[in-house]
């Protein structure tokens, strides 16, 4: 649990030392390097053997997370996304925000909270207060889908808990559900248009 602080407070240290320099993509780069650390220490975890049925099962359930995500959040009248039209953001800044949120974010949040946290929070009180208790907090920093995010969250847990899910696997549903919502914030304002015109 510690050791998960640690590297999430290294994180925002690292960030705000590397904004302070302004060094593109610092976010991916304090992220890679404390999920890397963390790897290196704490290579040990409980995992499934790969196998296609697997890989595409887990897509599967990242795009039907995001899917619900539309559903409840997405959609401009409840007044909670804010859309920006892919034409209005620079190639650079489109890419990065890919590496970012479906790659490097998924793995650094799988290691630090799903896997450190999780397993010392699930020492200390149980596997269902540890799940409850870390998909809180994780929706606590998600505060623009406080309610997706702690069902993802639970989901998550429940894979590692049940099916024997490692940071990876986790990390194709996490990075399938963030690869949605950015596409779905991208893409909505030329699917509105195209449907006025229709």
């Amino acid at each position: 649990m510690f050791v998960a602080a640690i590297a999430i407070v290294g994180v925002g240290a690292a960030q705000g030392i590397l904004n302070y320099f302004n060094v593109f993509g610092s976010k991916a780069i304090a992220e890679l390097l404390a999920f890397l650390a963390c790897v290196w220490l704490f290579p040990g975890e409980p995992q499934r053997r790969w196998t296609f049925p697997l890989g595409v099962g887990l897509v599967a359930v990242g795009l039907l997370g995001g899917v619900i995500w539309v559903l409840f959040i997405g959609f401009p009248e409840r007044h909670e996304t804010n859309f920006t039209p892919l034409s209005g953001v620079p190639l650079k800044f489109y890419l990065l925000g890919l590496v970012t949120s479906c790659i490097i974010t998924p793995l650094f949040e799988e290691k630090t909270v799903r896997h450190l946290l999780l397993d010392g929070a699930s020492h200390y009180f149980g596997r269902l207060i540890a799940t409850i208790g870390v998909s809180a907090l994780f929706a606590v920093v998600h505060v623009d889908g406080m309610i997706s995010a702690f069902l993802l969250s639970v989901v998550l847990c429940v894979g590692v808990q049940l099916l024997n899910l490692n940071s990876m696997q986790r990390s194709v549903i996490h990075g399938t559900v963030n690869f949605c919502i950015l596409h779905w914030v991208l893409l909505y304002p030329a699917i509105r248009e195209l449907f006025i015109r229709i």
